[in-house]
């Protein structure tokens, strides 16, 4: 049995956070995977330390974008929550992806997120990679990346599908 492993999700107040964890549970639900809303002070100098250890041990961290409706002062606490919150997780090199969509869009948009890392998305060969060290995005595109070892685990986990190809969406 592959070990738990953790979906990280972290956002401004009334993002969707919690729901699109519990969408994410009810997908996913006979998977290893589990989602974990996590809240952050808007006022914190520095993440918890719980917080940091949850988020740098994720198999994948999902940042919500601000792209549902509110008011516009709710709008611009949003967007300063969400600037502060990035500004903390930069600081604490947490790698994280965007997820923006409305209802089940959102769901759709989160789990190819998670497909594109996750262990659920390899083969049972490429898996011990992520036993290894959790796979997580960058914050930035993989186009500017070149990281080695990073290309490394990818080109490794799609050598472990038979070579098959990432379609594209």
């Amino acid at each position: 049995m592959p070990a738990q492993q953790t979906i990280a999700l972290l956002g401004a107040p009334g993002t969707g956070a919690t729901e699109l964890a519990e969408a994410i549970h009810r997908r996913l639900a006979d998977s290893a995977l589990t989602a974990r809303a996590l809240a952050i002070a808007p006022d914190a100098p520095r993440l918890p330390a719980e917080t940091s250890h949850t988020l740098h041990s994720a198999a994948i961290t999902l940042l919500m974008g601000l792209d549902l409706p509110c008011l516009p002062p709710e709008q611009a606490r949003r967007e300063a929550f969400d600037a502060r919150l990035r500004a903390l997780l930069a600081k604490a090199t947490v790698r994280y992806q965007v997820v923006y969509g409305q209802g089940p869009r959102r769901t759709e948009n989160a789990l190819k997120a998670i497909e594109s890392i996750a262990k659920i998305a390899l083969s049972t060969s490429a898996s011990d990679l992520l036993e290894q060290k959790p796979m997580r995005l960058r914050a930035w595109d993989c186009e500017k990346c070149s990281d080695p070892e990073c290309e490394h685990r990818l080109f490794s986990a799609l050598a472990g599908r038979g070579g098959a190809a990432i379609p594209v969406r």
